[in-house]
């Protein structure tokens, strides 16, 4: 019989824990809410719809693959050569120097002289 009491107790506690962190997670959230921390959060993916992608004339050479789209270590847009340098990941803001070119899905690619 005692051991069933302290069962009881425990899981009483637990249940009373359980219902003070939903009570305090919800304040947590009302705040961030009220703050505005999250207002200018975007899905990761509409930061990749609103790139500006080239599209390659030719390419050469699969070195690999991202997000199922080749990469290409050379391609070819508006009559320069490139060569493969990074991804840009979507969560990342666009930042493209002026002998870069991004190709879908976020492969940038710079001006190579050669």
């Amino acid at each position: 019989m005692d051991i069933l009491l302290i069962e009881l107790i425990l899981w009483g506690g637990l249940l009373l824990l359980f219902w003070c962190l939903k009570d305090g997670l919800g304040k947590v959230e009302s705040e961030i809410e009220s703050l505005g921390i999250l207002k200018n959060q975007h899905h990761p993916t509409e930061s990749m719809h609103r790139m500006r992608f080239s599209v390659p004339d030719e390419v050469t050479d699969v070195i690999g693959t991202y997000r199922d789209e080749a990469i290409y270590r050379h391609v070819l847009v508006d009559g320069n050569r490139y060569v493969f340098d990074r991804v840009q990941i979507a969560e990342q803001s666009m930042a493209l120097g002026e002998n870069e070119r991004c190709i879908a899905p976020g492969l940038v690619y710079v001006r190579c002289d050669g």
